[in-house]
């Protein structure tokens, strides 16, 4: 009997869908499908080259880069079949032309970002196109939504849109909308000043979040509970 129980319970392990496993090597040990590293430049969709200039290098264009770029490809794949052998060579190529305006450590800096979009797939997903999954919206929530940041977490958790939760702060949509473009802006102008995105990205990201922007009032998030079943689907 204990001989079944045993065979029965790896059964049930080896029934676990793969999609609850990180999607990205560099994910420690047991992280989520959904996890990604905290760092600022991830957070703030802070690309660390031209996101033109990567179209140009793999032959490529967004629209072909958010249909292939999934939890099993990477951009690096993609560049592999447009004749790029070293991903390596393909980081120093993004970044090459921001170089000569960056102080000498943050060179390696680009570089290495640079190499992790190529190298992780959910990662790159993110930064290029999850242009709202930045957290100043929630640190700025008192400015924005006229509620604190935990008090937006929790409303936005349990699946209000942004319009509704700025009417629960006692805010119009307008109002919220033109507080959260003006948070936006001076995040893409920290990470100018800090190196970390050329002022050509800056303006080309400011210029994609304005464009969904009224989309983004009126999304709604998953809740905690519809999350993890979304990440225990096979993907």
């Amino acid at each position: 009997m204990r001989h079944r129980l045993l065979l029965l319970a790896l059964a049930a392990l080896l029934l676990v869908p793969a999609a609850a496993q990180a999607a990205d090597s560099h994910a420690p040990h047991g992280a989520r499908l959904d996890w990604l590293p905290r760092d600022e430049w991830v957070m703030s969709a802070w690309l660390p080259y031209d996101e033109a200039h990567l179209y140009e290098l793999v032959h490529s264009d967004r629209a072909e880069v958010d249909a292939w770029l999934d939890d099993h490809r990477t951009l690096g794949q993609l560049a592999r079949k447009r004749g790029w052998t070293s991903q390596r060579k393909l980081a120093r190529a993004l970044v090459a032309p921001r170089l000569k305006d960056v102080r000498p450590a943050m060179r390696a800096v680009l570089e290495r970002r640079a190499l992790e979009t190529l190298t992780q797939g959910h990662l790159s997903n993110h930064v290029i196109f999850h242009v709202f999954h930045t957290p100043a919206i929630a640190d700025h929530a008192r400015t924005i939504f006229g509620l604190r940041p935990a008090t937006f977490r929790q409303l936005r958790n349990s699946g209000l849109s942004p319009a509704t939760i700025a009417q629960r702060g006692g805010r119009t949509r307008a109002g919220a909308q033109t507080r959260i473009a003006a948070v936006l802006k001076a995040r893409g102008q920290r990470a100018v000043s800090l190196g970390a995105m050329s002022r050509v990205q800056a303006k080309a990201l400011y210029a994609e979040q304005m464009a969904a922007l009224p989309a983004f009032m009126a999304h709604t998030y998953r809740t905690p509970s519809q999350q993890v079943s979304f990440l225990c689907r096979p993907h």
